[in-house]
């Protein structure tokens, strides 16, 4: 039987919201008829086709697209050697990204095309899909442009976009918000009980928990939706557009891959659009404007500051999963410190409880742990590095006569193309596939062994990393809150404690202690 020599084939489409006009069925139906085109080398019975739909291509990376990711793990294990798209613009809007996306498709031997930019990567073209990815990104940048101005022009009418705050509802006629009968009392008794009765944004939170009172998504009230609802100018009857905006932010990773994602910079007040008298108001302009008047007072009175507190982001309640976030009392002209579940503090005692842990005391705890810990492994250390070695040595034999195999395979395919004339068609495709596939077998062995190979090798630098670790722990007295906050934040994953239990759970030692304060 003649094996299936024809060229595998895929289809990439993607759209960034469900109402856009060009949608994933239309992309799929013009890349399968440009397939379709090609001719009878390529195989057009199992098109395999990767759909990403409502995800942008200029905010969401590649990376993060799950049917993207497919098409590159795809083209990694060979399983098509075409791929398909549109255009340009259907891989991505970032003239970063999308060359590099391309070229690594490239590197496993796929053949790229868009079809409407007429690109195709084996005519090797780079500096047209470079201006193409240019082009858009611009594009995109257009599209969002004219999408904020037409809300912009919605702002200035008085009409509303999005979920309604509480307390109103959007009449679909008007567009314009209209007080909810139901509801409207909920944010006037935020305003009366922070101005008139004293209470703080936590107080006023666990008043409204105390009577029953929810949020519209049915949740309880926290100091921090309270506080959004306070400055929100919707309840003096204001619409108020451009108050954020967004802004791409790219990361790096250590080996150099990107991610990025979209993040909202709070802009100034004098780019707001805000259109006055809108609507109905449901509190007065001057309950309004005391209560930004406290707040403003009161962001004044707690200053700026950094801590460092070591068990900051490490530190989690054993009785509900959240963690503990560190706080300061005064005390008899003291600074007093101590870590408080993060659901107690928020919605109050009744809600976790789990007892306030004083922090000098469990910091010192978990460092006199590290240093047991530090110690054991270091004991344990001289017989394990004396095995490692034994297995470093093997692992790098049998690395070299597996690369020797390699090189032997390759030769061999190389000398049956060379003389493939002497064979039959069928015996020389039987024999090239039996090489093809020795090949992709001892690439796979050699892939394993060298990775073993880097384990023990990142191993063998314990013994320094123990060295730097202990170093640091002597330093510690000298250097404060800060240098033991990096140490933790290097040596530990998670710390739990219930009452008097701690758990620590190591990020380096690969281990787990239990132990009582």
């Amino acid at each position: 039987m003649q094996a299936d020599t024809r060229i595998k084939c895929a289809i990439y489409a993607r759209v960034s919201t469900d109402q856009q006009g060009d949608s994933i069925d239309n992309q799929v139906s013009q890349c399968e008829e440009y397939i379709h085109r090609l001719g009878e080398q390529y195989d057009v019975s199992d098109i395999i086709i990767y759909r990403d739909e409502a995800v942008s291509g200029y905010y969401t990376s590649v990376f993060d697209r799950h049917e993207m990711r497919q098409a590159i793990q795809d083209a990694r294990e060979h399983r098509f050697k075409l791929l398909v798209f549109k255009e340009v613009s259907r891989v991505g809007r970032d003239k970063q990204e999308n060359p590099a996306i391309i070229g690594m498709f490239e590197q496993y031997g796929v053949r790229v095309v868009a079809i409407n930019d007429n690109y195709d990567s084996l005519n090797k073209d780079n500096i047209t899909f470079d201006i193409l990815s240019v082009l858009s990104e611009q594009e995109s940048k257009k599209i969002s442009s004219r999408v904020s101005s037409a809300r912009k022009q919605k702002a200035r009418r008085g009409q509303w976009g999005g979920e309604p705050p509480i307390g109103y509802v959007v009449n679909r006629a008007t567009k314009r918000l209209e007080t909810d009968p139901v509801q409207r009392h909920i944010p006037a008794l935020m305003f009366e009980l922070y101005v008139h009765h004293g209470l703080g944004t936590f107080r006023v939170a666990q008043e409204l928990n105390r009577r029953g009172m929810r949020t519209k998504n049915g949740n309880p009230w926290t100091r921090e939706s309270v506080n959004k609802i306070l400055r929100n100018q919707a309840y003096i009857g204001n619409v108020v557009y451009g108050t954020r905006r967004n802004q791409l932010k790219r990361q790096y990773d250590d080996s150099g891959k990107m991610s990025k994602r979209k993040v909202q910079i709070r802009t100034n007040p004098s780019e707001w659009q805000i259109a006055e008298g809108a609507h109905e108001a449901i509190v007065d302009p001057e309950l309004f404007q005391a209560a930004q008047e406290i707040l403003q007072r009161k962001s004044k009175s707690t200053s700026p500051r950094r801590a460092y507190h070591p068990l900051t982001g490490l530190l989690y309640c054993g009785r509900c999963q959240q963690r503990m976030v560190c706080q300061k009392r005064a005390s008899g002209g003291n600074a007093y410190r101590y870590y408080v579940c993060s659901t107690a503090h928020k919605y109050g005692r009744e809600s976790c409880s789990q007892p306030n842990i004083s922090a000098d005391p469990l910091e010192m705890t978990v460092l006199d742990a590290i240093r047991r810990q530090l110690d054991q492994i270091k004991k344990e250390q001289f017989d394990i590095t004396i095995d490692r070695s034994r297995d470093v040595e093997r692992l790098q034999q049998e690395l070299a006569m597996k690369q020797t195999q390699r090189n032997k395979r390759n030769k061999d395919q190389l000398d049956l193309f060379r003389q493939r004339e002497l064979f039959e068609h069928d015996t020389y495709t039987q024999q090239m596939l039996a090489l093809k596939e020795q090949l992709v077998q001892l690439e796979e062995e050699i892939a394993a062994t060298m990775r073993q190979m880097a384990v023990l090798k990142q191993a063998e630098g314990m013994p320094d990393m123990l060295q730097a670790a202990i170093q640091r722990l002597k330093a510690l007295q000298v250097e404060g809150a800060e240098a033991t906050r990096a140490v933790f934040q290097e040596l530990l994953n998670r710390v739990t404690i219930t009452n008097r239990h701690i758990e620590l759970v190591y990020d380096v030692f690969f281990v787990r202690e239990n132990m009582m304060r």
